[in-house]
């Protein structure tokens, strides 16, 4: 199909079964290579295929090359090659009469350009999915989280206002076990149902069909092909099935580079750190370590070289042993080792030595997993604050689930810190501004990231925006989002004054690789790291010494940090003035690179302590009513 001259080809192979073909498709999922479809091996499907509205059909036919030609500045997931496996007649989908007692909850998955539609899906793929309901009285809710200072509520509290009903649940529950999916589980707070299950269950269950796609950075994944569908009787509780598609998942911000000789500008000295020097370096020196306030890390993989970093990076640095709890069934993974010792050694190293570490251990990146996770923690609501130094796209995240689990976490005056990025002003890579989920969030911190320079290593001394896109190792996430709206808190301020949308980031603290953090990474130490994967475990570290000073009854942070920002911008912020991150440029307050820039630690935590005890005193004073 040739649409116009000078385009961009995409070639997408379509398995479709030859007459009398038997068996299902056997792929293999963690193969780097694409392999040829033997007769054998295809599934016996009728499908329709729609591909930019031209539409052929068939009953059987061979394997096939379609080369799709799509206008060089358009992204394939905008367009939504509905390979559509319309109608498969393996057995296992819905009646016509079933199908029309259904509803859509999510459309086929988008394809970026590159992704290659293998096949169909084998029906023997483990999955694991994930039904999240809708919480009730949501326009209470944003009320309530919108009233400054509102008291923070406890997870039965919030369960009793706000979340689904147990009937609502359960009914949910019921349809994944009568549809085969086992291990079926309410979460605590009712808002997720989770159960496990191949291909074929799946398919059965939300009338949908999967393929195979290889990605265009070199994955093997599944996504299903055309709408994912509920009964009806179900439309009022059910948000959003995730576990359907593992095209689009999440990254972590890391940059390990080999160590590179110091440089300098007319104020400081561009050098990597020890993740204890940024007590110092962000005038936290002064207060108490924050031996008790426990500090939660999303995480993924094996923790067990994570665990003995740790403990060898606070032996070696005088520090007592930290008590790592991990919660989660992780897997065995250790691809994300530089990233969890970055994490855990940073905040760590900030803090003066917290004494509790809680790491909710993902069993891998995709939605479902994630998800789970964040929600373990707000449930659990053991950790006042959480790093997740992870992102995606924000047009391929969950984020209608994602953020009702973050609202809960805020209505308890839980703080998740997230990480910009790393891809600069265009996480989503189609040419525009967009920026990375779950820092877009309007219920979490987003932390940009800086180059710091310092004089003798621990003074701070200036920093500007980190922007190395030029040297292929990253530059800081921040831009206005497409999607999310702006929060109260966040109207009216620096190049956001005028915007419907939130703005990205809140604050920002180091990242450059030049001027990194010197980690033990699988007992190999001075390892340098730099990516926004180092500046939110600084601000996690540096949230952590707050609420030591001034109470964990402090509450969410980003709107106690807009409202200091506006009073005290001198003296509690180091603004960044110089940079860009090839979008967005830095200018004087609260911009799209860094936010409102660093915190000075010291300064913030007295300012906020002031406030707090002046709103506790203001509030003594009103009549009783």
């Amino acid at each position: 199909m040739r649409m116009t001259e000078g385009l961009h080809r995409l070639s997408v192979v379509s398995a479709l079964p030859a007459s009398g073909s038997q068996g299902e498709q056997q792929l293999n999922r963690s193969s780097r290579n694409r392999k040829a479809l033997s007769n054998t091996q295809r599934s016996r499907v009728s499908a329709t295929f729609l591909v930019m509205g031209f539409s052929t059909s068939s009953g059987s036919f061979a394997p096939k090359l379609w080369e799709l030609e799509m206008p060089s500045h358009l992204r394939i997931k905008s367009m939504v090659i509905a390979l559509g496996l319309a109608t498969v007649t393996s057995g296992f989908a819905a009646t016509q009469s079933d199908a029309a007692a259904m509803i859509t909850v999510k459309h086929a998955t988008s394809l970026r350009q590159g992704d290659t539609v293998v096949g169909p899906l084998a029906f023997s793929q483990p999955m694991h999915v994930v039904v999240s309901l809708k919480l009730r009285n949501q326009a209470q809710l944003k009320a309530y989280l919108a009233k400054p200072g509102h008291k923070a509520l406890t997870p039965d509290q919030f369960k009793a206002q706000y979340a689904p009903t147990t009937e609502q649940a359960q009914a949910v529950a019921d349809y994944l076990t009568k549809a085969g999916f086992s291990k079926v589980t309410i979460a605590p707070n009712r808002m997720l149902v989770e159960g496990y299950g191949r291909a074929d269950t799946a398919q059965s269950a939300f009338n949908t069909a999967f393929v195979h796609v290889h990605t265009h950075d070199g994955r093997d994944a599944y996504a299903n092909a055309s709408d994912v569908k509920i009964p009806a009787s179900l439309q009022d509780s059910v948000l959003e099935v995730l576990g359907v598609q593992t095209v689009h998942v999440a990254h972590t911000f890391a940059h390990r580079i080999n160590r590179k000789a110091v440089h300098a500008d007319d104020s400081g000295t561009a050098v990597a750190h020890n993740p204890t020097d940024f007590n110092a370096i962000y005038n936290a020196s002064s207060l108490s370590p924050a031996t008790s306030i426990p500090v939660g890390v999303i995480t993924e993989g094996s923790m067990t070289n994570i665990e003995s970093d740790l403990q060898q990076f606070a032996s070696s640095n005088n520090l007592p042993t930290i008590n790592v709890q991990v919660v989660g069934s992780g897997s065995s993974d250790t691809s994300g080792d530089d990233e969890w010792d970055l994490d855990t050694q940073d905040i760590v190293g900030i803090t003066g030595g917290v004494q509790q570490l809680v790491l909710y251990d993902a069993a891998s990146m995709q939605d479902s997993d994630l998800t789970t996770d964040y929600n373990a923690a707000v449930s659990a609501n053991a950790v006042p604050v959480i790093n997740v130094s992870l992102g995606e796209c924000e047009t391929d995240a969950p984020t209608s689930t994602d953020d009702q689990i973050f609202e809960q976490a805020q209505s308890q005056g839980q703080t998740f810190s997230v990480s910009a990025g790393d891809s600069g002003a265009d996480e989503c890579g189609n040419g525009g501004t967009t920026p990375s989920y779950p820092a877009s969030s309007p219920y979490v911190v987003a932390v940009g990231g800086t180059e710091l320079y310092t004089d003798n290593t621990t003074t701070w001394a200036n920093e500007t925006v980190w922007n190395n896109l030029s040297e292929s190792e990253g530059a800081t996430g921040g831009s206005p989002s497409t999607i999310e709206p702006i929060p109260s808190w966040q109207q009216g301020v620096g190049q956001n004054g005028s915007s419907s949308y939130r703005g990205v980031p809140d604050v920002a603290f180091d990242a450059s690789p030049d001027t990194g953090s010197l980690v033990i990474v699988d007992g190999q130490a001075n390892q340098q790291i730099g990516g926004t994967s180092l500046a939110s475990p600084l601000f996690v570290g540096s949230w952590a010494l707050i609420l030591q000073a001034d109470g964990t009854s402090l509450g969410f942070a980003a709107p106690l940090i807009y409202s200091d920002a506006t009073s005290n911008y001198s003296t509690d912020f180091h603004d960044v003035t110089s940079g860009n991150n090839d979008g967005e440029t830095a200018a004087t307050g609260w911009d799209y690179t860094t936010g409102w820039g660093s915190l000075s630690v010291a300064n913030i935590a007295a300012n906020l302590a002031s406030s707090s005890k002046s709103d506790a005193a203001q509030t003594a004073k009103k009549p009783a009513k």
